[in-house]
């Protein structure tokens, strides 16, 4: 008796699987032809798995398609990775992006600002901003970001100083300690 009923949870685990798999699909396909009522739906969807912080990530892209935001249209499409900026999210394409060592331009469109983030074989090597100084402060300023879009390109980056050496690894644990400690002193 209790092998039957391991079984069918089991296949009541298996199909939230298939189902994420799914809607990924779908959200793929998606970004080549957005609409913010196809990202709405699968919002829905996602948050009927249980899966709220997909869905809200699904519900910034659909507001950013609707107001025509920064980071939708024909560009956005060409970027290897890309979707709506969450600080855990942007720290986890950053880890993703060093792991994989990619070459090329994260680039992440907050409403008041855009940051250029540069990958050399997927080590940071310079952070740029329109109100920043470039490198370390750049890059810290660019995980402070809300709302917004962001973007990966794989594109040469030898014409860009590397002005930042660290390891990416520690480069986010000392912008995440940077960030703790200016909320604290607030």
């Amino acid at each position: 008796m209790k092998a039957k009923v391991h079984i069918k949870s089991r296949d009541r685990e298996a199909r939230p699987a298939e189902k994420f798999a799914e809607l990924r699909h779908r959200e793929d396909q998606l970004a080549a032809n957005p609409s913010a009522a196809g990202y709405l739906e699968l919002a829905d969807e996602y948050h009927n798995l249980g899966l709220n912080k997909e869905s809200d990530r699904l519900l910034q892209l659909a507001e950013a398609v609707e107001t025509g935001g920064p980071g939708y249209g024909s560009h956005s499409a060409n970027g290897l990775m890309f979707g709506a900026v969450d600080p855990v999210m942007l720290i986890e394409v950053i880890q993703i992006l060093s792991r994989t060592t990619l070459t090329g331009e994260l680039i992440i469109d907050a409403p008041s600002e855009a940051f250029h983030i540069f990958f050399n074989q997927g080590h940071v090597i310079n952070a740029v901003s329109q109100s920043y100084p470039c490198g370390i402060r750049s890059f810290r300023q660019a995980l402070q970001a809300t709302f917004g879009t962001y973007r990966f390109i794989k594109r040469p980056v030898d014409a860009i100083d590397r002005v930042i050496s660290s390891q990416t690894e520690v480069l986010l644990m000392e912008a995440i300690h940077h960030a703790d400690e200016e909320r604290a002193a607030q």
